[in-house]
């Protein structure tokens, strides 16, 4: 990176640094997930970004706990690397990868946005992809920083990590959650993990050719049962329809069997 983009990139490590330290900023979904996992347990976080739900889930899992965090962007994962040495995570093991369906190499595409910075947030993997949020996507002069990365699946993860146990999966990849579910079936059926998972439906049409309801539609054909925040995240709301008015939407999964297993909450069988 040149010199410029190191000094941004250490700004906002140490702006993320301070928010993480302050409570500040989380999503509005990110509190539940101590509901969802505890301590012990196994956690993948996909689309790590910088590490910000990892921070969560270290703090939830505890030292006996483990979570392997993967994100494909370069200037993304030098972040959240510094972050967790920083904050001195020690159950938290980073992974410059994205997700797909099988083992292999991909481009991430970042689309540039007016501000003139890269919209790391917004960046879809595949050779033709045009990002995830609408506007930056269909307009004709939006510019693209593209990255070649190296691709693995949730099946390969738990092969070749030797996972015993999948217990929560944070899934945000930005479309890609229909790449992740094809890599995956042998894990997510066999180990029933419960999920947080950002639905994109606008990037799963445009980007990966989907109809975006076989997605929540897989958990729900195998069981598991679904809620998602109202629009005013005020409450949890018991779904099974996607939400396709949104560009993108959180969705908490969890399976009947495995509800005895996660901590009393709104997701257990002793809520």
């Amino acid at each position: 990176m040149s010199t410029m983009m190191n000094i941004r990139n250490l700004y906002t490590t140490w702006r993320m640094y301070q928010r993480n330290l302050s409570g500040r900023k989380f999503e509005p979904e990110a509190p539940y997930m101590r509901y969802l996992c505890k301590s012990g347990d196994t956690c993948l976080h996909f689309g790590a970004s910088d590490g910000r739900h990892s921070y969560l889930m270290s703090q939830i899992v505890g030292p006996e706990g483990t979570i392997h965090a993967f994100e494909p962007s370069r200037y993304s994962y030098e972040i959240m690397c510094r972050l967790i040495k920083w904050h001195k995570l020690s159950n938290v093991f980073p992974h410059n990868y994205a997700i797909g369906e099988k083992d292999g190499e991909t481009t991430l595409n970042v689309p540039l946005k007016k501000s003139g910075h890269l919209g790391r947030a917004y960046a879809v993997i595949g050779d033709d992809a045009r990002g995830s949020e609408e506007i930056l996507a269909t307009s004709n002069n939006t510019q693209f920083e593209r990255q070649k990365t190296p691709v693995i699946s949730l099946d390969s993860i738990v092969s070749k990590m030797k996972l015993d146990t999948v217990d929560f999966i944070r899934c945000d990849i930005e479309g890609a959650e229909c790449l992740m579910i094809e890599g995956g079936k042998k894990t997510i059926e066999q180990h029933l993990p419960a999920f947080l998972i950002e639905i994109h439906p606008f990037s799963l049409r445009n980007n990966f050719n989907r109809d975006p309801e076989t997605v929540l539609n897989y958990f729900l054909d195998n069981g598991y049962e679904a809620w998602r925040l109202s629009d005013d995240d005020s409450e949890l709301i018991r779904t099974n329809e996607l939400d396709q008015q949104r560009r993108w939407r959180d969705y908490f999964l969890v399976h009947p069997s495995q509800a005895d297993d996660i901590p009393t909450g709104p997701f257990s069988n002793d809520q």
